[in-house]
């Protein structure tokens, strides 16, 4: 089989893996009506994230289907590092569900507060405060190395790195309203996406 269309093949799987376990925790965990106290509005910067996000769907549409649509982004990476993007999305994958199963009903699609939200601070949350957004950063992000297309890869990067710094900003502030002296001390001891190297 042809490299190239393997290649295809897997961002075309990462991609649907993605969707699909993103719909399935939505479905699962969906707040029940009136259950939300506050939850976030649409911003500008999420707005241009949806727009990159469109821009990452169609890039992607046209290197699975007609690769020749997005050639002119092609990045000359060898091989070995684009299974090391195969790689990266496989331990993005891992994490998301770790943090998903250990987030539980504290999930949301949306970044709100629930009336039962507990302070989660167990599995990969005892390191870092934000595991899922890393796990995005990881999924989403190794389609630049996969694809080797600055097109498809960076309209995925750039939009999730915005969505994600906009997420954060309201539900940090929303965690120190609601937890206050106890999400400051969290937010001490971990890191944001990473665990944190030195105290």
């Amino acid at each position: 089989m042809d490299t190239e269309l393997v290649f295809r093949i897997l961002v075309l799987i990462l991609l649907v893996g993605f969707i699909a376990h993103r719909g399935y925790y939505s479905r699962k965990y969906r707040p029940a009506e009136g259950n939300t106290i506050k939850q976030r509005e649409a911003s500008r910067t999420s707005g241009v994230a949806n727009v990159l996000f469109l821009v990452g769907v169609a890039a992607t549409i046209g290197y699975i289907a007609v690769p020749s649509w997005v050639a002119w982004a092609s990045l000359p990476l060898p091989a070995v590092l684009r299974w090391v993007g195969v790689g990266v999305a496989l331990l993005g994958f891992g994490l998301l569900q770790w943090a998903q199963q250990v987030l539980g009903k504290n999930w949301s699609d949306t970044p709100r507060l629930l009336k039962e939200h507990t302070l989660t601070v167990k599995g990969p949350y005892r390191a870092m405060r934000h595991p899922i957004y890393t796990a995005f950063f990881l999924i989403l992000g190794s389609t630049l190395l996969i694809s080797a297309n600055a097109l498809v890869g960076l309209a995925w990067l750039l939009a999730t790195v915005l969505d994600v710094l906009s997420r954060v900003r309201y539900e940090e502030a929303l965690m120190v309203e609601t937890f206050g002296g106890p999400y400051r001390e969290y937010m001490a001891r971990t890191g944001r996406f990473f665990p944190r190297i030195m105290p």
